[in-house]
């Protein structure tokens, strides 16, 4: 180990991620986590029925894992094989979507499969949506490496001193990508059966924004899924969060629960005027403590990380004006139901789709109102893995489209409503049988509770949106402009939310605190 101490606060999986490549590249890290568990909004629920022989657990966070090969290269990074710590399995399908009026349509990344499902649901659409999916390719392969394995800056300096010729060449990419094109244009142009409009449409809503407002470049989401599959983790989605925390200990990476932050600590002289002339000495805890670092990774929410844990004299690039000019990502309810008997029209992922899907949308980004009639998303990963409910069981994770907090909605009052409604719509519309007579344990999570769990900003899922260039490409930056030794991690942060990029954000953040660190 150096004498360099780094301290990560929140050990979600940006900060284990950061943690891990530090602590295996020879820093000492100390991790400090406000709750009693590891794994941020990665989080587990398990509820136990006493005449069943083993519980109900659930998954309350992210419920399908793409791009494994990130978290087998962060593996690799510690000398280790993910094949030996994180049993996966390849969905098939990855998804079901189901209409009111009995039609069904299944995404799968077999590829001859997905071209039958098209040609039964839209045949028409065949080619068009083979053109869609090589435009997300072209994304990917323009911007993959260039823009999330790495940050802005990373990107600009290249092999290490900036170049003018790599930034002109830079310039280019945007308008190959679709940076200034609507991402729903995009689909249209394309697709014209309105259902499988609606499919794709979703695919914005896994980054918090809506297809309406969010870049063409979204097209991204699709073709990693659909090309390169969509996956589960034996045991559920949090043994991701149990083998991130048990290879972080193998490596030495101290671990504090329990302890929450309230201050990241500078020192310099006066206010920070101007970027760079505060240096980060540590943080103080919420008992009054203080730990020294030379370095913090801040894997808290970006936006709550501002407001309430660096001083305003600290923070001038991020005043509180500006801050409230971000706009939050979507959010949605949860509600975990465990329940006797199982639904063989479910498949692992399946989401019945409302009436009018775009109704839903323009409710969570538009009008900031509860929707009419929601998208229903259940994930049964009892279909995969019956060991997560007892025999003859299923555990239901079901999320519905809502929008942030901006006070106008009291979910203590309107979340039960919300409930019923879901539960009413399964159960009448769409042939959930007796759900609401089957129930033996329920648990429900509102944009509030996100909030008050996570310090979620605004209770969003994602923290910010993805609506619009700025806020898609130009997050929060990985490194603060105005602290030296501060660096961030997470989904508001560069590259964004998802598991894969959550991730990604980690490794940027340990490369830039290793290159802050080694000029000290």
């Amino acid at each position: 180990m150096t004498t360099h101490r780094v301290t990560v606060i929140g050990g979600g999986v940006g900060g284990l991620a950061a943690a891990i490549r530090l602590c295996a590249g020879g820093t000492a890290v100390r991790v400090l986590e406000a709750g009693p568990r590891l794994g941020g909004k990665l989080n587990r629920w398990t509820a136990t029925v006493t005449d069943r022989s083993r519980p109900f657990q659930f998954d309350m966070g992210p419920s399908l894992l793409t791009l494994p090969l990130v978290l087998a290269d962060l593996f690799a990074a510690a000398g280790r094989d993910i094949r030996k710590a994180l049993p996966i399995h390849r969905l098939h399908p990855i998804s079901r979507f189901v209409w009111g009026d009995g039609q069904a349509f299944q995404l799968t990344s077999d590829r001859a499969e997905l071209q039958r499902q098209i040609g039964a649901l839209a045949p028409d659409d065949l080619g068009g949506f083979e053109r869609f999916l090589t435009f997300g390719r072209k994304v990917w392969d323009l911007s993959g490496d260039l823009f999330l394995s790495q940050s802005p800056e990373q990107a600009l300096r290249g092999d290490g001193t900036f170049s003018p010729g790599r930034a002109l060449a830079m310039l280019t990419v945007p308008l190959r990508i679709g940076m200034f094109q609507k991402y729903a244009v995009l689909v249209d142009k394309y697709i014209q059966n309105q259902r499988l409009r609606e499919v794709l449409y979703q695919y914005a809503t896994y980054s918090g924004a809506s297809p309406f407002l969010a870049p063409a470049t979204l097209a991204v989401i699709p073709h990693v899924e659909l090309e390169m599959g969509g996956w589960y983790v034996s045991g559920g989605m949090y043994t991701i969060a149990e083998q991130l925390e048990k290879l972080a200990r193998e490596l030495g990476v101290e671990i504090r629960l329990n302890t929450p932050v309230a201050r990241i600590l500078t020192e310099g002289h006066g206010k920070a005027k101007k970027a760079g002339t505060k240096r980060v000495r540590g943080v103080a805890l919420a008992d009054g403590s203080i730990v020294e670092a030379d370095a913090v990774i801040c894997n808290a929410d970006v936006m709550y990380a501002y407001r309430e844990l660096i001083a305003p004299e600290d923070r001038p690039s991020w005043s509180n004006a500006k801050l409230a000019k971000v706009e939050p990502g979507g959010s949605g309810m949860v509600l975990l139901l465990g329940v006797d008997g199982t639904y063989p029209q479910l498949a692992h992922h399946t989401k019945f789709m409302p009436d009018d899907y775009t109704s839903d949308l323009r409710a969570m980004f538009e009008t900031r109102t509860i929707p009419d009639d929601p998208c229903i998303y259940v994930c049964a990963s009892t279909r995969t893995d019956p060991t997560q409910a007892p025999p003859g069981c299923e555990n239901l994770f079901v999320l519905c489209s809502a929008p942030p907090l901006d006070g106008t909605i009291d979910w203590a009052i309107e979340g039960p409503k919300y409930r019923d409604k879901i539960i009413a719509t399964l159960e009448h519309k769409f042939g959930l049988t007796d759900l609401s007579k089957r129930i033996l344990v329920e648990r429900r999570i509102t944009p509030a509770d996100l909030k008050s769990m996570y310090n979620a900003n605004a209770g969003s899922i994602y923290g910010i949106s993805s609506n619009g260039v700025k806020q898609a490409f130009l997050r929060p930056p990985n490194r603060d402009r105005d602290i030296k030794g501060l660096f961030f991690a997470g989904g508001a942060t560069h590259p964004g939310g998802g598991l894969p990029l959550v991730a990604l954000s980690g490794k940027i953040a340990a490369e830039l605190a290793t290159e802050y660190l080694n000029g000290l």
